[in-house]
Order: structure tokens, then sequence, then C-alpha cells
């Protein structure tokens, strides 16, 4: 009985020192960087009884990339002590239905939402369906692998060396007239254009593929 009794003394102030510990590491977040309420911070080093205080002041010590493992400082009084945390958010994310060939300009269909930890997928993986349809794969993705935003890119309305219609907006007259795009561009994207007396203008592409130059700024 004595050896349990010592147990429970020597046990739970270090388990009451770390609860109290993460949630001051939450609050620290959330101030700081916006944490989300479905992320959990796990406190990978080791917890000391002497680690707590009532005001600690925290710090990074690398790069904050918001979700898996980072450093922490914390500073209490004259004491010095050093975490590795890990960072953990659950929540829903993209896939490929089904095998997506290179060059495919993606549909609702050809995706599948899947729930799991965001912090252990690859950077800039797509959370949302319509951040990736209508977008253009740069490469083949097979069935259930995350879709991150280096495997895509916009569907062109503009291609490089197409004809196409110009319009210049001025403040009391509107021109338009043909011309080549020396560059490729998605909507609201900036292409250089060549027009027919050889003069080089840089305009933005609109939803219909025209190429709009505006001089009213």
């Amino acid at each position: 009985m004595k050896i349990l009794v010592y147990f429970f003394l020597f046990v739970l102030p270090l388990k009451v020192n770390s609860i109290t510990l993460t949630d001051q590491l939450n609050n620290f977040f959330k101030k700081e960087f916006s944490l989300k309420e479905n992320v959990n911070i796990i406190i990978r080093t080791p917890p000391k009884k002497n680690i707590y205080c009532k005001k600690p002041y925290f710090s990074i010590l690398n790069n904050f990339h918001y979700l898996g493992l980072t450093d922490v400082i914390v500073i209490c009084g004259k004491k010095h002590h050093y975490l590795k945390i890990e960072l953990q958010e659950k929540g829903e994310y993209i896939v490929a239905n089904r095998k997506i060939p290179r060059g495919t300009k993606i549909q609702e269909s050809d995706l599948k939402i899947l729930i799991g930890r965001l912090d252990q997928l690859p950077n800039n993986t797509y959370l949302n369906k319509k951040d990736v349809v209508n977008r253009v794969n740069l490469r083949d993705i097979f069935p259930l692998q995350p879709i991150t935003s280096c495997m895509t890119r916009p569907s062109w309305l503009v291609e490089f060396n197409q004809q196409i219609t110009l319009i210049i907006y001025g403040k009391s007259f509107t021109v338009s007239s043909q011309a080549k795009s020396l560059s490729n561009g998605a909507e609201n994207e900036n292409v250089r254009v060549k027009t027919k007396n050889g003069k080089i203008i840089t305009g933005v592409v609109n939803k219909n593929g025209e190429v709009i130059v505006s001089l009213l700024q």
C-alpha cells in the first residue's frame, strides 16, 4: 500500500503539470498562429517535475510550418526548457478517385474526399474539391493519391502563339483587334501579346479567352 501511495504522489504532479503546460502551449499557438480548434498538441519531450510555471514565455526555435514536429523553448524565470512538440490535425483532403492521365482537365468525378491526419500529408495538399476542379494535371495521378498544388496548373484559356482577341479600353473609346499571344495564360493571369504592327503589350485574360488592356488607370 505504501508503494502505491508513493507512486501516486510522484506521478500525479507530473501529469497535472503536463496537462497545464499543454493548455499553455495551446493558448500560445492560438494567439500567435491562429491555431485551429481541431489541432492537437503532443509534447514529445518527457515532462519534468520543475518545468511548470504560471507565466511561461514560449519561443519557436525553427521555422514554423504549422503542422508536424517543431522545437519550442519554455522560459520560466531564469530557467530554460527545450521541448519537441508535435502538432496533429485531422480533417478532409482530396485524392484521385481513379487514375488521372497527365494533361487531363480535372473534373469533380475524378476526385474523392478522405479523412485523415493532415500533418502527415505532402505540403500543399488540396483540401477542397473546388480548388482542383478545372485545373490540368502535370503528371499521372494514381487512385487514392493525395493531390498537391505542384501536380496541377490552371487551365489555359490562351496558349502560346495563338491568335487572340485584344480589347483595349480607353477613357472614351474601346478598340478590338487581333493579336498573337507570346505566353500561356489562365483567367485573370497576365499575358504578353504581339499586335499586328509588331508592338508587344501585356494584358489580362478574361473568362472568354480575350486579352484586356485598360488605359483607365
